[in-house]
């Protein structure tokens, strides 16, 4: 399942990403800790320079069927479930799924 996260990931990177680069890191955490028992976990990073998502628009794109807007869809396709899917998948596993992304004309990106 975390396979078919990454691949979602990877794949929506691929598709909005023109020129520049992607990058995939993980590395392990410290998950939560009870007294002196750690529990660890993966951390995975998605990190790309594509045409980024604004900062208005983070929040809705982890619901079903949303895109940032019509024109995403028009010109690079997808059902808007990529996302959704992904986080559901994640948070099964006791995990988070987050972005930080940015779509200004000098900065541009996202990071999963």
């Amino acid at each position: 399942r975390i396979s078919q996260v990454l691949m979602n990931l990877l794949g929506n990177a691929l598709k909005f990403t023109a020129e520049g680069y992607i990058r995939v890191s993980g590395k392990r955490v410290v998950m939560r800790q009870t007294g002196c028992l750690e529990t660890e976990g993966v951390a995975i990073v998605v990190e790309d320079t594509g045409i980024g998502i604004p900062e208005d628009k983070q929040a809705i794109i982890f619901k079903p069927f949303t895109q940032v807007d019509m024109s995403v869809t028009k010109h690079y396709g997808g059902t808007g479930l990529g996302l959704m899917l992904s986080k559901e998948l994640v948070m099964a596993h006791g995990g988070t799924l987050h972005v930080q992304s940015s779509s200004d004309e000098e900065s541009h990106g996202s990071c999963f």
